[in-house]
């Protein structure tokens, strides 16, 4: 596997409940691997002063900046991870748009992933448009976090399509993610099998039979390919379903920990925006999902 060592990872924050189970799952991640731990946090100062237009000075607190207080909040959370767990922790705060700041800095810095939550809130529905945007333009995986997991990962569900992209996908699961178990699960979508329908009832089952085999010949040879290269315990999988309806049962059937996905015109996403299956895959899996383009 042709994968980069993983030496940084980063978490960003906003100090909200979410970001702070993205930045302990973080942490776990670093730890596991020996890497560094960047705590981030990006100050939107156009949108503080869009505040500071309409609301009372006086209420926000005689107008103070809050970059300082921010900053030392900052330091002092990478100082308490770094005392309870060991690391190397660095901080980065910087002014700008979030999701601008954190493809940027994870571009300088090489970083192996981004962390980071789904929405500042846990309980809360919905997706927010700082992940989306960053989702679109990270230059490295991006592992969304729903809630505070206190275990790694015991199981990994990788959707496959047989394309560079998931063959990426997988590989950056078993690298990020080398204790755990590992499934590749390849969705044969319903449109195939209304396509051969109309080719005749026999002709159908016959082309439905060739997908399946061909799928899961494809994948149990990946799979061995994978295991040749190192990597751990790892199964294959073929499903009939929509493609994010499928990766979500099988996930909850497996008791999938995380869900892995790829993006940017490779079979589950779309060429300029992130596909509706990821999407989907984040909103209704329940569970963490991690992108990789």
């Amino acid at each position: 596997m042709s994968v980069p060592p993983i030496r940084r990872i980063i978490a960003a924050t906003d100090f909200s409940p979410g970001a702070n189970a993205a930045v302990e799952r973080a942490a776990q991640l670093a730890h596991a691997h020996g890497a560094l731990l960047e705590l981030l946090h990006a100050f939107d100062s156009s949108a503080w002063q869009s505040l500071v237009s309409v609301l009372d000075m006086q209420w926000l607190g005689g107008g103070a900046a809050p970059e300082n207080a921010l900053r030392q909040q900052l330091d002092a959370l990478a100082a308490a991870l770094a005392q309870r767990e060991g690391l190397k922790v660095e901080t980065h705060f910087a002014a700008g748009a979030p999701a601008t700041v954190i493809a940027a800095r994870a571009r300088s810095m090489n970083a192996a992933a981004v962390v980071l939550a789904r929405s500042s809130d846990p309980a809360a529905l919905g997706t927010s448009g700082t992940l989306l945007r960053l989702l679109r333009h990270a230059p490295c995986p991006v592992l969304v976090v729903r809630d505070d997991g206190a275990k790694p990962y015991g199981r990994v569900l990788t959707a496959i399509d047989l394309r560079e992209v998931s063959r990426r996908a997988a590989e950056r699961a078993l690298a990020l993610f080398p204790a755990a178990r590992h499934r590749l699960l390849y969705v044969v979508d319903p449109q195939w099998q209304h396509a051969a329908q109309h080719a005749g009832a026999e002709q159908a089952g016959g082309l439905l039979a060739t997908l399946h085999g061909q799928a899961r010949q494809k994948l149990d040879a990946l799979a061995a390919e994978l295991r040749a290269a190192g990597a751990g315990e790892i199964e294959a999988a073929v499903a009939d379903a929509r493609p994010a309806l499928g990766i979500v049962e099988q996930a909850a059937a497996w008791s999938a920990d995380c869900v892995v996905v790829g993006r940017h015109g490779q079979g589950l996403v779309a060429e300029t925006l992130l596909g509706s299956t990821a999407l989907d895959v984040i909103h209704h899996s329940g569970r963490d999902v991690l992108v990789v383009s």
